[in-house]
């Protein structure tokens, strides 16, 4: 990935529908313009020119299919909005600046289906804070001369270019990096390099390649962000309170929910003691019930007492009347 067609390749990327190719000079100067170049086999192909006063001019070709976001700053990246797979290939960005000269990027774009290979080795994570430095060390041991090192940043849709070093201890820097890595290229069994002044898109995977004659050694890394003893403390702070605030309002769910359960099982003890025992479970704080309860039982006292008189009543017609009976016999025998 590092050389295509004699060019030292600065980043690979993946051809999607929508992709951005990085053009960012990393030091202040004067930008007088920017000028975007597609590389076919036989010649070069105009995409698009970026002027801080005049504009921007898009070749008829790429019209409708690329854009730019602002084209008075540093910042010329290009933007593809519809692409195809005519547009695999290498891609040149151009900028003249002063009192700087010229600076150039080259991107490769490449299909889906060459997908970037994984690292052998696992991971060994690195922190550090936004504008801090990170200090990387490969311990290669491929039995023999090493041919190169290569070192590069991994990011799920592309692969930047770090530094690369030969046999002959000379370096080759992506152009995003030259301004801020220190790397040593002596070919011995390890190869160590220093990113400097890191940023929000240096949080990545970064991987080392050492290639000799029969064999090849890899070791990748990841750099992440250390938290702030301040923020740590908040974050803490916050969880906690949250876990609180949880906590309280389970509490009031099954307090609630418990009040509910236990008003609902009386409604329904009291609907039960009124379904069984009527006379019993009638409220005796109305007064029209009330007054209803007591001429029904007054009534019902008189029905019985009333019975009760009539049965003695009757017994004693049968026990007298016997003896009447007894004296009409008498006096007709007499």
């Amino acid at each position: 990935l590092a050389n295509v067609e004699g060019k030292f390749v600065d980043s690979t990327v993946k051809l999607t529908e929508k992709m951005k190719l990085d053009c960012v000079y990393p030091k202040r100067a004067m930008i007088i313009q920017t000028s975007w170049v597609k590389s076919n086999l036989t010649h070069k192909e105009n995409i698009a020119v970026v002027h801080p006063i005049y504009g921007i001019h898009i070749e008829d070709n790429y019209k409708g299919r690329i854009h730019f976001q602002n084209d008075s700053s540093e910042d010329n990246s290009l933007y593809f909005i519809k692409s195809t797979l005519e547009d695999v290939g290498l891609y040149f960005c151009s900028i003249q600046t002063y009192p700087d000269g010229i600076w150039e990027k080259v991107i490769q774009i490449v299909q889906p289906a060459d997908a970037f290979e994984g690292p052998e080795k696992e991971n060994n994570p690195v922190f550090t804070e936004p504008g801090g430095n990170v200090t990387f060390t490969c311990p290669y041991n491929i039995g023999g001369s090493v041919q190169q090192v290569m070192w590069e940043r991994i990011k799920a849709d592309r692969i930047d270019s770090i530094v690369l070093c030969n046999t002959l201890g000379e370096k080759s820097f992506g152009s995003d990096f030259e301004e801020r890595t220190l790397v040593d290229c002596t070919p011995e069994a390890s190869s160590t390099i220093i990113l400097q002044n890191i940023t929000a898109s240096d949080f990545a995977m970064y991987r080392c390649v050492a290639t000799g004659r029969n064999k090849t050694y890899a070791m990748s890394f990841t750099v992440a962000a250390t938290l702030d003893h301040q923020w740590f403390i908040i974050y803490i702070a916050g969880g906690i309170s949250a876990a609180f605030l949880l906590l309280v309002f389970l509490l009031i769910i099954c307090i609630t929910t418990a009040y509910h359960k236990k008003k609902k099982r009386k409604r329904i003890t009291q609907a039960l003691a009124k379904a069984l025992y009527p006379t019993q479970t009638r409220p005796v704080n109305s007064y029209g019930r009330s007054n209803f309860q007591g001429t029904e039982n007054t009534e019902r006292r008189r029905e019985e007492s009333s019975l009760s008189q009539t049965e003695e009543i009757y017994i004693n017609c049968r026990s007298v009347s016997h003896k009447p009976k007894k004296r009409l016999l008498t006096s007709f025998l007499d």
